[in-house]
């Protein structure tokens, strides 16, 4: 086919003139290159991009250096640190580890002074029980033996709240404060007397003047009681509790303490002929109740009986 031959002959003229052309820009180039090169401004050029390539290449090397350098810095701050916090973490160990030594130990030894209080105290107790044993079988002996004229000696002894305080005053002349356990001087009480004191044993409206709420003050307002009313009832008491207190010996004193005040109110002194009627009265009537209410019992050393029941 002529026109495929005719386009393969053009096509090859084509790339023979570019192939020429080529040929050609590469001499011209080659000249110009030569004559570039013969030039001292050329020459000047191509030292200082050597120069210039050089000083890149000494920049990166600078760098990469200078970055290595700095790595091997952090890295090595970062080992530093790395042992320093596990030095630290070492020592938090240790001292947890010493802690909870230390605890086992303050626990053990709590535990066992826990242990021996705990048998202390039972020592101490079961020694008081037996010397409380011990005393009632003295007591129980003193009273049933009429021919011994002395008391035990542990019954001869005389409690005392503040040793170390002076005596209070108000405690000594009526057997009775208003501050209770809670003052500050002195309590002095026997272990056995002639005396007993049976605190708030009579009870009477007229004696509680003033402790009546003043919301229920008039609730009974039409229930008057007169001083009469209040002789009756006294008369009744005394003769229910004097037969019941003679049976336990001879009664020489029996005195009501009529006073209004809370803490003296209703208060009963009873003396009897001798210490052991007293103290057969005194162990017989613990616990017992009167009227509703618990008596409350202990002896009394009163020196006069006008300074002790002011208000009979």
């Amino acid at each position: 086919n002529r026109r495929t031959w005719r386009k393969l002959v053009k096509k090859q003229q084509r790339h023979r003139r570019r192939q020429k052309q080529a040929r050609e820009r590469e001499k011209q180039e080659a000249i110009e290159q030569s004559a570039r090169e013969s030039e001292p401004e050329y020459q000047t050029w191509l030292k200082q991009q050597a120069e210039l390539e050089e000083f890149k290449r000494l920049t990166i090397e600078h760098k990469q250096q200078a970055d290595e350098e700095a790595w091997l810095r952090r890295e090595a701050l970062a080992q530093r640190q790395f042992q320093i916090d596990a030095a630290k973490h070492r020592k938090e160990q240790a001292e947890m580890e010493r802690l909870r030594a230390q605890q086992a130990d303050e626990l053990a030894a709590m535990l066992e002074e826990q242990r021996m209080r705990r048998e202390e105290k039972k020592r101490l107790a079961d020694k008081a029980a037996a010397e409380f044993e011990a005393l009632l079988q003295r007591m129980h002996d003193y009273m049933e033996d009429t021919t011994r004229c002395t008391p035990p000696s542990e019954l001869q002894r005389v409690l005392e709240t503040h040793p170390e305080e002076r005596l209070c005053e108000f405690y000594t002349r009526t057997n009775c404060c208003r501050y209770g356990h809670s003052c500050t001087f002195n309590h002095r009480r026997p272990m056995l007397a002639k005396i007993l004191l049976i605190r708030h044993f009579f009870t009477h409206p007229l004696l509680q003047i003033g402790d009546t709420h003043k919301e229920y003050a008039n609730a009974d307002a039409h229930l008057e009681q007169t001083p009469q009313d209040l002789r009756a009832d006294y008369d009744a008491f005394f003769n229910d509790v004097v037969d019941e207190l003679q049976k336990f010996g001879k009664i020489i004193n029996f005195r009501v303490v009529c006073n209004t005040l809370p803490h003296l109110r209703g208060h009963v002194f009873v003396e009897y002929a001798q210490e052991r009627y007293a103290l057969r009265a005194f162990v017989n009537l613990q616990g017992r109740y009167y009227a509703s209410r618990r008596l409350n019992v202990e002896f009394s050393n009163l020196k006069a009986w006008r300074g002790a029941v002011c208000g009979t």
